[in-house]
This record gives structure tokens, sequence and C-alpha cells, in this order.
């Protein structure tokens, strides 16, 4: 089968493999959509990947498809059941976080990611799942289109986040960040009753879908030269806003929401994934406002159950998300390579 093989910086390669043998405990399922996660583009972009992912490593963590064979011992699924194929849950050695419930931030979890750690990801027909009792395999409703499922990936990261911090019905809430994640946690905050939804975000051009997605307001941070003022103005307060969700993955949006977003014992919610050195932060400039931080990552078996479930009632629609389908021998050229000036979401398509 032909399947999109990383092996360094700039260097994806689309290369016939072999379809994998399914053991005991193992499941293979028949992708029907993948998802090009940022996090694929910033690896073939840097070269840089976990200590722990194996190289060459078939790319794909954002997968959804149909069982094609169960092996020996598997009886929670059958061929043909409709799945979305998520990280590992609940570790098998029962570590700590895993105990509580808390499996996203499972300390065995990480590095068994399909498509990004030890296992072959989805970039291919097909996908084996190595450990089907510890993967997060979830089924899709008949009702709903795999282009939505697949989302699962981007929609609960920012769903995840919006649990774990303190919002509450009524809030004001500013949402740094205007790709995938960013447009998701406006809509999922709208749809949890936020009174006023600030959007900041760097490209005035995508002004309209962010308004689609509900925010109240958008605001050009790169070009604004009174953010706090302008934010302050928009919430008719002498403050900023209740909760602020930083979702770019960035420090300069780190900073904006420390500095110039957040009311005096405020929140900041961190789901953005943020890869440098956080020394543009001095903490006695913003202590004495008492604001708390909260940290999000990644998301829960149980977030993506309310996902499907709010999709599938017609109580979350993300339209226009995904700007793209290619197949495996375009997915270099229109997406890794190009400069993805107008993408949001673009989905391989591995039958094409």
């Amino acid at each position: 089968m032909k399947a999109g093989v990383f092996y360094g910086k700039e260097d994806l390669r689309i290369e016939d493999v072999p379809v994998p043998e399914v053991g005991p405990g193992q499941m293979l399922v028949k992708i029907s959509y993948v998802g090009i996660c940022g996090t694929d583009v910033e690896f073939y972009k840097t070269g840089m990947t976990p200590p722990f992912a194996k190289n060459p490593l078939v790319l794909g963590h954002e997968n959804c498809g149909v069982v094609e064979k169960v092996g020996e011992g598997v009886t929670k699924f059958k061929v043909g059941d409709r799945v979305l194929c998520g990280p590992p849950s609940h570790c098998a050695e029962d570590c700590p976080a895993c105990k509580v419930g808390r499996t996203n931030i499972c300390i065995n979890g990480f590095p068994r990611t399909a498509g990004l750690g030890q296992y072959d990801g989805g970039y291919a027909p097909y996908l084996l799942i190595h450990d089907v009792e510890h993967t997060m395999i979830v089924p899709v409703p008949d009702e709903v289109d795999f282009k939505d499922a697949v989302l699962f990936d981007v929609i609960c990261v920012s769903l995840h986040g919006v649990r774990m911090s303190n919002f509450k019905f009524g809030d004001d809430v500013v949402v740094s960040g205007t790709g995938p994640i960013g447009l998701s946690a406006i809509q999922i905050l709208k749809a949890a009753g936020a009174n006023k939804v600030i959007a900041l975000g760097t490209t005035s051009a995508k002004e309209p879908i962010i308004k689609e997605y509900g925010a109240d307001y958008f605001i050009n941070s790169k070009e604004c030269e009174d953010l706090a003022g302008e934010i302050k103005k928009i919430l008719g307060k002498e403050v900023g806003a209740d909760v602020v969700f930083e979702c770019a993955g960035n420090m300069k949006s780190l900073s904006n929401c420390v500095y110039e977003c957040v009311k005096p014992g405020g929140q900041i919610c961190v789901v953005g994934t943020i890869q440098e050195p956080m020394s543009a932060l001095i903490p006695g400039r913003f202590s004495v406002t008492e604001p708390n931080f909260q940290f999000s990552f990644t998301y829960t078996e149980e977030d993506v159950k309310i996902y499907l479930d709010m999709v599938d009632s017609g109580k979350l629609v993300f339209p226009n998300m995904v700007t793209g389908v290619v197949s495996l021998d375009e997915c270099v050229e229109k997406v890794f390579a190009s400069d993805r000036k107008g993408q949001i979401k673009v989905l391989i398509d591995p039958s094409l």
C-alpha cells in the first residue's frame, strides 16, 4: 500500500509499504480521512520530532475509518464499525494519572501514539491499532459525516481547554489565535453561554469566518496600538476579560493574554502548545493582579464523546473548517511544502 513516510527535515516520501498483519488484541482500520495536523507540518519544516519517535515514521494521528479486520481477543469492535482512532487511553500500567481518569496526561501514553511515537499512523489506506484495549477507539454515529468526525483532534483540544477552565455562563472571554483550535474554542464558548467573545488574530482577511464561528468582535493584535484599551472599551469595563484562552501557541500571544487581556483575578487558559522559552513573561509585573494560569493538554475520551454527541444533535457545526481534501501523492506539494495560505484544515483521503 502507499504511505506517507517521514524521514526528516523536508523529507516526507510517498512509498509502498506492506499492509500490516493483525495479531492478537489488534485491529486494522481502513482509513477514510486523516487530518494533517500542524504538528506534522512542524516535523516536516524543522525535522524535530519527540525523542521517542521512531524514524522513518508513517505520519497521521487524526484518523477515522471503518474496521477492516479484528484480531483474536478483540470483542468491543467488529468488521464494518465506523470509528475514530485517537491516542492511547487508560494505560496497561494503570499509572497515577490514569487511575484518576486523566488519561490525557498518562506518563506512558504519548510515546505510544500512532503517527507521533513508536507506531505508524494513518497516512496510508490502512492503520494498525497495536493495542485495542488501551487505545482511544470511539464509535462514530452513522449520522455523523467522517469529515466532521476526523476533526475530533482539533475540536477536542479546544473542548478540553474550555472544560478545564474556570469559564462559566455569562463570562466575557478573549480567544487569542484564530486557527482551527481558536475557531473551535470560539464556537464552543458561544454554545456554552459566553457573553462577549473577542477574537485576537493577525489576519484581518479571516474576520468573516471568525465571526461566522461566533466571535462578537475581532481585533488584529498585530495592528492594534492599545490592545488592553480596546478590550476594555468593547467590554464597557475598567478591566479585561474574565477568562482568556491562548490558542495560537506562541509567546507573543501568551504575553498579550497576560499583560493586555485578562482582568485582575481572572484566568489565562493555555490551550496552544508553545515551544518557545517563557522569558518574555516577568512574574513581578503581573503577579500583583493574581491571575490564575490553567494549562490544558490534548483531551480525554469523554471530551470526544461529548463532541460527537453535540455534532450528531446539531448543537455544534464547524462550517468551512475543512478547506481541502488531498491525496497522498498531493499532500507534500499542496500542504507541507506550500505557504498554506487560505488553509484552515486539510484532510488526506488515502483512496484518491
